[in-house]
């Protein structure tokens, strides 16, 4: 219940009107180094921005760096995503 609260007070307040498409950025094996995480995470977190601004965003939500292994062909997939819970 209080997601879906949460979740409604982020939409009344949203301070961002045209919401324009974004890309999830991708890292690739060459940026696992600290300065090109930090500046992915950087720009993944102005994207967010772009469609997202709220008293809600500021106060709970953050952000994650995922990676995710296919089993059949082994390719590695790292985003930086924004996460509330």
């Amino acid at each position: 219940m209080l997601a879906y609260l949460l979740d409604g007070i982020h939409e009344d307040l949203n301070r961002v009107v045209d919401k324009k498409p974004t890309t999830p950025i991708e890292l690739n094996s060459e940026q696992l180094d600290m300065e090109s995480l930090t500046n992915a995470a950087k720009q993944s977190w102005q994207n967010h921005l772009l469609r997202n601004d709220s008293i809600v965003v500021d106060l709970y939500q953050a952000q994650l760096k995922s990676t995710v292994k296919c089993p059949d062909c082994n390719r590695v997939r790292r985003t930086l995503m924004p996460f509330v819970f």
